[in-house]
């Protein structure tokens, strides 16, 4: 179901301009929560400055997609450094060790992974040691995870995005503030 707020703001806008001659009204975009509005995030839980979803059961690539998708999300999309830490942090405090589907693939061209929501190219160098390797010339998708038996991080590896089924991680889009001032 579409989100209706930022039409709905919109028509009242188009009301107050249609009933005057003159501006009435000034609508205004800021990136993120400006006034600290409280807010019900729920499923998601905010990590630094991003809010994540973590979807438990163990799904392929493709249905991990739709699942963030149906939450009005996308799989996660580590653009920098730091947010592919912040998340690995905050799975090692909770003891966490399963392998995450991220929304890195190579489905466009074969062996330059992009992420999938973005369409960049994967700047973060979090590669497991000799990957991605295209394993059996199968693996396209990307995930986050302890790869090796005697990894002793969370890095990054390729994996076949049909068969291989593990949980995933949403990332909410960033929050927005719309501010419409009205003369009375």
């Amino acid at each position: 179901m579409p989100d209706y707020t930022v039409l709905t703001i919109a028509l009242l806008a188009c009301l107050v301009v249609n009933s005057t001659s003159y501006d009435k009204y000034t609508i205004e975009f800021y990136p993120g929560n400006r006034n600290n509005v409280t807010m019900n995030t729920e499923p998601f839980m905010k990590i630094n400055d991003s809010y994540y979803y973590f979807g438990m059961h163990a799904v392929n690539w493709y249905v991990a997609y739709e699942k963030c998708r149906v939450l009005k999300s996308e799989l996660v999309t580590f653009e920098t450094a730091e947010e592919f830490e912040a998340i690995v942090n905050y799975l090692t405090v909770r003891g966490e060790k399963r392998d995450f589907w991220t929304s890195g693939n190579d489905l466009g061209f074969e062996g330059l992974f992009n992420w999938f929501t973005t369409g960049q190219g994967i700047t973060i160098s979090k590669w497991a040691p000799r990957q991605p390797d295209n394993y059996q010339g199968k693996e396209n998708c990307m995930h986050m995870g302890y790869v090796w038996p005697d990894s002793t991080e969370y890095q990054l590896n390729d994996r076949p995005c049909t068969d291989y089924f593990i949980p995933y991680i949403c990332e909410a889009p960033a929050q927005e503030t719309i501010s419409l001032v009205v003369w009375k």
